[in-house]
């Protein structure tokens, strides 16, 4: 490790630890105050060193936020052709911090980087229980410890646990009521190596027969075999088991909050489901801590792809299933409907439902059927908020009596985006993440139950996310970035006063030129209004026109910070992410239809060169790139990154994810909206390789020989379709990469310097003079 490397991430750690009103301040200094450096440039190698952060679990009262950090350097190393192997753990090298949140005082219980994958509070707040994955021999090799951190000692312990199984790596972790026991889930040695021969067998052979008359797909079936575990109660101070539920096939678990019970569901799928990506059946089923057999709550005909809105107590759930909302108790045998739909016949019944504080002009639910979600129970487990185009409405549980506190306009444009994050412990009021349609204008409101009003907490143009409230509803931990930097995390009471910072994550940045963004709008070709960032060249000149590259994936609005962008706008790009109308059937208008109106847009606003723009994407983007190629040719020049070409050839080309790429052209992203054989058409427009003579602009494609999403062998295609034309093409294969191409740090870096060397060619070159 370089000195200079060495010293920044000394500097990074000691401000961690001293981050908040309790760090202590080194004593003034003496010599004459000197100018402030110039801001240093963001390389590719910087990239790496950016650390984010999680809320891995916040103590019941709020004081203590256990936080994980995590820089992509220390996780770039990964084995590409081990994905899929339920035995295989990819680095997860995190630095575990415990922040008091009152004053930003932090504790580090591990010295080193750690793979930490759970951590959760004791009731008391005063232990900390820890899931860490230790590698003692290989780098393939692992095992699951318990550990239970004392935060008033300050001391790490190990619970050694008593038989043959171990911790699973994808287990959860709950005290018990007493914080005397941790539920956690056990899986055998011996299921792990019965999928370590499977994967093996799937990849080495020597001979791999497939037959369709197989239940399941090959690669389905194995991706399926980590749900094998068992539930147990593990004793912290003796590492005694205490069997619990039998192994099973267990998709996910949960204990009540009075520690009496579990629910859990059940895997009980026969055969692959082409419909769901990683389509399970399931059964929901509780059984009891004490033990005893399982009883069936919900059957997995009746559960099928529900997703459960659970009370704090774990004894009520709520679903929306066809826009109508139902809710049962555990000891209850059926759902009971909140949401009926209007009688047919009588309008004055129907009439009812129209909330006595609708607006004049709102529609009769008998003119169309008003379909529902469902948001938070209320943590008495007594009302439920539920949503629908019209507004918001809580509703009582007991005697499904729905009250309307939340208005919506018919043009949903108009509406502000609103999320129910939480409801307040007294239930008078819930928590509510807001933020403008047309502005960046975002923060949290607290919405009032009984009066209808909608208050701001905080409100402006940062970017707020990841709010978690105390239990207790006294304290909440939540991220705020600039949307030009990386997000620290802060505390604040549950009102969003006098927040506390508790992170200071990457104050090397402080000495980086990073450009600003902003919010822009435009129209496409069908006139709808769309937006997209855009972010300036660092240095940016009014009146100067720059070169400009456009990333594309689907929509944008909200900025934050990118390190591609940042990197590109240091070297003198303006970088623009555009927002595009997808219509199901005909995805490929779309990207001509935006992207070049947004181009137009920032010719308009003088910030774009008409004669130097480059266009790029990832994955879905990168299609989308070559797509648009093939409709223009206002871009010199384009990046394919993991981008598929031939939607024909890569309709049923994913072993190891299943129906990853059957189910996205058909039901999701790629929006072709059937099979092959039901729309051939469809997939021959919206295939970049057989309009490919049409590309006039250079492309580079970079590619992961091991991406198990969009195989190399489609970048193989346009590569030697377009070299055969004669056009320009470079194809960059890293052979031990995958989805996202890097395998290690020296390959992230080669990869944005590819990125930058090849606009640099097309968008900088100077311009010839024509001879005279």
């Amino acid at each position: 490790m370089s000195t200079p490397l060495r010293f920044a991430l000394v500097v990074a750690a000691i401000a961690l630890v001293g981050v908040g009103a309790g760090a202590q301040t080194p004593p003034a200094a003496t010599a004459a105050p000197q100018a402030a450096p110039a801001p240093s440039v963001f390389t590719a190698d910087d990239m790496l060193n950016v650390v984010t952060a999680s809320v891995l679990d916040l103590s019941d009262d709020g004081r203590f936020a256990a936080v994980s950090t995590r820089r992509t350097r220390d996780n770039a190393d990964t084995d590409n052709r081990r994905y899929g192997d339920p035995t295989y753990l990819s680095p997860s090298a995190v630095r575990l911090l415990v922040i008091e949140t009152e004053n930003g005082r932090t504790q580090v219980p591990l010295a080193d980087l750690s793979d930490i994958r759970q951590a959760a509070w004791s009731h008391d707040g005063r232990r900390l229980a820890i899931l860490q994955v230790v590698r003692p021999g290989a780098a393939s090799e692992w095992a699951v410890r318990l550990r239970v951190w004392d935060r008033e000692r300050a001391a790490l312990l190990d619970v050694p646990l008593k038989g043959e199984a171990g911790v699973a790596v994808n287990s959860g972790l709950d005290w018990s009521p007493d914080d005397r026991r941790l539920v956690v889930s056990l899986r055998s040695k011996v299921r792990d190596a019965e999928a370590r021969a499977r994967f093996k067998a799937l990849t080495e052979g020597p001979v791999i027969v497939q037959n369709a008359k197989e239940p399941f797909l090959e690669w389905d079936d194995l991706n399926r075999a980590s749900r094998w575990r068992a539930i147990a109660e593990v004793d912290v101070t003796t590492g005694a088991v205490r069997a619990v539920l039998p192994e099973r096939k267990l998709i996910s678990y949960s204990l009540a909050r009075d520690g009496s019970f579990l629910t859990f569901q059940e895997d009980i799928t026969e055969k692959t489901d082409y419909d769901v990506i990683g389509g399970s059946d399931a059964v929901l089923k509780q059984v009891a801590m004490a033990g005893g057999e399982p009883k069936t709550i919900v059957e997995a005909k009746d559960l099928k792809g529900l997703t459960l809105r659970w009370s704090d107590d774990g004894r009520t759930f709520a679903y929306a299933k066809k826009g109508e909302v139902f809710v049962q108790r555990i000891d209850e045998a059926r759902p009971r409907s909140l949401t009926p739909p209007p009688p047919q016949k009588d309008g004055a019944k129907a009439a009812e439902v129209v909330a006595k504080d609708a607006p004049a002009d709102a529609k009769d639910p008998r003119d169309e059927k008003e379909s529902f979600a469902v948001g938070p129970i209320s943590r008495d487990g007594a009302k439920l908020v539920i949503t629908s185009k019209k507004g918001w409405y809580v509703v009582d549980l007991a005697t499904a009596a729905r009250t309307q506190v939340v208005t919506l306009e018919a043009d949903e444009e108009k509406n502000p985006r609103m999320d129910a994050v939480a409801w307040a412990p007294d239930g008078a009021s819930v928590f509510v993440t807001w933020s403008a349609r047309d502005r960046w204008e975002r923060g949290f409101a607290r919405l009032d139950v009984a009066t209808k009003a909608m208050t701001p907490l905080v409100r402006d143009a940062r970017l707020y996310g990841g709010a978690r409230f105390a239990r207790t509803g006294g304290r909440v931990v939540f991220s705020i970035s600039d949307g030009d930097r990386p997000a620290d995390l802060y505390a604040s009471p549950a009102d969003f006063s006098s927040p506390t910072r508790l992170t200071d994550l990457n104050p090397w940045m402080a000495a980086k030129a990073l450009p600003t963004s902003e919010l822009v709008s435009y129209r496409d070709a069908d006139g709808k209004v769309l937006y997209g960032v855009l972010r300036y060249p660092v240095g940016v000149e009014k009146g100067k026109r720059y070169p400009t590259v456009f990333e594309l994936y689907e929509t944008f609005f909200d900025n934050g910070f990118n390190a591609r962008a940042a990197f590109l706008a240091t070297h003198g790009y303006a970088v623009f992410h555009p927002s595009v109308n997808l219509v199901v059937g005909r995805p490929g208008e779309a990207w001509v239809k935006g992207v070049t109106a947004a181009a137009n847009r920032l010719i308009a606003m003088g910030v774009a060169d008409p004669d130097r723009l480059g266009v790029h994407g990832t994955s879905y983007g990168g299609y989308a790139t070559v797509l648009l190629l093939t409709q223009t040719d206002r871009f010199k020049a384009a990046i394919n990154v993991s981008g598929k070409v031939d939607m024909v050839s890569f309709y049923t080309d994913s072993p190891r994810l299943g129906v990853r790429n059957t189910h996205a052209p058909e039901k999701s992203q790629d929006r072709i909206g059937g099979t092959l054989w039901e729309y051939p058409e469809r997939y021959l427009d919206s295939s970049a390789i057989l309009h490919a003579d049409r590309i006039t602009t250079p492309l580079l494609c970079i590619t992961g020989d091991q991406d198990p999403n969009v195989p190399a062998s489609q970048s193989r295609e346009i590569y030697y379709a377009l070299r055969r034309l004669g056009k320009e093409v470079e194809w960059v294969r890293y052979v031990n990469g995958a989805h996202r191409p890097p395998s290690n740090a020296g390959e992230s870096v080669d990869v944005e310097q590819r990125i930058l060397a090849w606009y640099d060619k097309y968008l900088k070159a100077e311009k010839k003079t024509p001879a005279a």
